[in-house]
């Protein structure tokens, strides 16, 4: 029988999963305590939070914003929350996978749709918003760029031939 504890936390964790902007299931056995405060400080950093919560929970928090889970979780499990940055939090997880090869992602949540394994991946291939605000940038400088030095382009030659000219 649930008590109003379980059913408090299933509602907050709902709740959480639909206001932040990503997330993604972490399953992060072998990590020490150490390293899993550290991840959770790198996670904190990019704009994220990283909270351990039981499966039975996660599972049902799930159904109740409309994701239904392919197979039950199993082993635990850490939902990491993006709340700033679609993808720059997951990607510090995703370091740390590579580095310590003991967490791996279970799945992922976007748009309030499940994300298999490798549509995470394709996920977190992508450039974070920083990264492709700034290649925006660039990509609208650049002709400006292009066009003040092609119109400085005579005038510095004919600084340059004056300046020949009155060295001889």
């Amino acid at each position: 029988m649930p008590n109003a504890q379980k059913i408090a936390r299933v509602e907050e964790v709902a709740q959480d999963l639909s206001q932040a902007k990503s997330a993604a299931l972490i399953q992060y056995q072998g990590l020490s305590a150490d390293d899993i405060a550290r991840l959770r400080d790198q996670v904190k950093q990019t704009g994220g939070r990283l909270e351990v919560v039981k499966n039975s929970l996660i599972s049902r928090a799930l159904e109740k914003i409309g994701i239904s889970l392919p197979q039950p979780l199993t082993g635990p499990t850490a939902i990491a929350y993006c709340q700033t940055d679609e993808i720059a939090p997951l990607k510090e997880i995703d370091k740390v996978n590579k580095d310590k090869e003991k967490t791996s992602f279970k799945y992922g949540v976007y748009n309030r749709q499940l994300l298999a394994l490798d549509q995470l991946k394709q996920f977190l291939s992508l450039p974070s918003k920083t990264n492709l605000l700034a290649q925006f940038v660039g990509g609208l400088a650049n002709p400006l760029i292009r066009l003040v030095y092609s119109l400085r382009y005579n005038q510095t030659r004919l600084v340059l031939a004056l300046k020949a000219i009155s060295q001889k």
